[in-house]
């Protein structure tokens, strides 16, 4: 089974007890989190903070839980920026070592001023990119040697009392007004599944009703129980009707956004759909691009039966449009697996590789592709294709763009995108990848090699080559190939 979570927003009457809920588990929080972080026991900080602050021992389990994830992301993202650091400082050393081999290389063929212009922009490049190689190397360092450390209320919000004009503030103390606020601005009550409506704390009912267990310390204000009417979700109702008929667990995170509005997430389990598709029926690939996103299907031999593009345009979009558009391209491409009863191939990607050589590919690529959500994208194609049952399959995209543009381009008369996704289709199906024979006579015969160490040996050979002329004549093509082949 899988975890969904779905939406709505708080009824207002209870907006004022979300507030005092905030407060009082903001606070719990953070205290607890100081203790974990001093060596306290958890049992015995268990027994005493539900005298202390006046909590059931389920409201202590579900602030522990929120506290654990909170951690669980912090040493996440921790990692992933030491990640592409280091990527980063691979990227500029390759670019470097590049640079200073071309110096090394450096003849005054084009006159003597135009060599020593060269020649200063060079080591100027080469002094820059070390600099900064430089910078990265300390961060890494320092980042390594950081302990994880949760900020309440969020670090862009805490470094803004440095500059309070900047962000909006008079003074102080508006800022700490704010700052308040966000850091109460949240609880969380957690479920199980032998519990009733699956939530001890917070209970719904198909009508819409729901009951909230008020903290022994909010008695005095709110009695033991507080109710409302009208809770409505205009997504996954089904799911959440099925989990409180079934005996699913509910977990109920009530959120205050920027727009000072309260909203209630609910997360339940949803049965697993079995698979439809099949691989014998062939399969779809995708190639994911900053601007369009290529498939193509085959069959299980192989062979091309349909291909298209999905353009999309993520540039200059808020969240929420890069959203409803990814939500749109997923829901086409699932569609199209459905009905031909398929499985999914998308590449096995790693966006912080990505990330690190973006500055070599150009400002308006970078920008693209910083704009582009990748793992979103996957995230929605994986729930989709889960609740229709379709299998998504991930290959290593190595080598795919080239062997797209040198087998099947001017074959089928494809884009580089669709190209690349029929490669990867194929290779999801376990089809050859060799070299076509007209590349293949400039190659070394060894049958024990795999095929990528050919393509490793083309791609070095056809870097110069623009994309467009593999679609121009074979003779001339493969006659400038052989001379390039035997200049190098």
């Amino acid at each position: 089974m899988s975890s969904v979570t779905y939406q709505t927003l708080v009824p207002s009457s209870l907006i004022y007890f979300c507030e005092e809920m905030g407060e009082l588990f903001g606070k719990v929080e953070r205290n607890l989190y100081i203790a974990l972080c001093r060596g306290e026991k958890l049992n015995t900080l268990k027994s005493s903070y539900q005298k202390i602050y006046g909590i059931n021992a389920r409201q202590f389990n579900s602030i522990y839980a929120s506290i654990k994830g909170k951690i669980a992301s912090s040493k996440e993202c921790l990692a992933r920026q030491i990640k592409e650091l280091q990527l980063a400082i691979k990227s500029l050393s390759k670019s470097i070592a590049a640079r200073k081999n071309k110096l090394k290389k450096l003849y005054p063929s084009c006159g003597i001023n135009g060599y020593k212009s060269e020649k200063k922009q060079l080591k100027w490049e080469i002094h820059q990119k070390q600099r900064r190689l430089s910078l990265k190397k300390n961060k890494v360092a320092l980042l390594q040697t950081k302990t994880e450390r949760i900020i309440f209320g969020g670090s862009k919000l805490f470094q803004a009392q440095y500059n309070l004009i900047e962000n909006g503030y008079s003074n102080h103390d508006e800022w700490l007004d704010d700052w308040q606020k966000k850091r109460s601005s949240q609880f969380m009550l957690v479920g199980s599944s032998d519990e009733t409506a699956g939530c001890q704390n917070c209970q719904l009912s198909t009508d819409g009703d729901i009951k909230i267990r008020v903290p022994y310390a909010l008695f005095n204000q709110f009695g033991k129980y507080i109710f409302a009417t009208g809770i409505k979700f205009n997504y996954g109702y089904k799911d959440i009707e099925y989990a409180l008929n079934k005996g699913g667990s509910l977990t109920w995170r009530f959120v205050k956004k920027d727009n000072g509005k309260w909203y209630v997430f609910v997360t339940v389990k949803r049965p697993c759909v079995p698979i439809q598709s099949r691989f014998y029926r062939g399969m779809i690939g995708i190639d994911l691009n900053p601007n369009v996103i290529g498939w193509a299907y085959c069959d299980q031999e192989g062979n091309l039966l349909e291909r298209g593009q999905i353009k999309i345009n993520l540039r200059d979009r808020s969240s929420h449009q890069v959203k409803a558009t990814l939500g749109d391209a997923v829901g086409s491409i699932v569609k199209l697996a459905v009905q031909y009863q398929c499985p999914i191939t998308v590449e096995k990607l790693d966006f912080s590789a990505k990330k690190a050589s973006m500055k070599s590919q150009g400002v308006g690529y970078s920008r693209m592709l910083s704009n582009f959500a990748y793992s979103q994208f996957l995230s929605m194609l994986d729930q989709r294709a889960l609740r229709w049952g379709i299998e998504v399959v991930r290959v290593n995209p190595a080598y795919s763009s080239l062997i797209g543009l040198t087998k099947f381009l001017k074959l089928y008369g494809l884009s580089s995108d669709t190209a690349a996704a029929l490669v990867l289709a194929r290779r999801a199906l376990h089809k050859s990848e060799r070299p076509p024979a007209r590349y293949a006579r400039f190659l070394p015969v060894d049958r024990h090699r795999h095929a990528w160490s050919y393509w490793r040996m083309l791609s070095k050979k056809l870097s110069s080559f623009r994309r467009h002329s593999f679609y121009g004549e074979p003779a001339r093509s493969w006659g400038a190939i052989a001379v390039l082949w035997v200049s190098h």
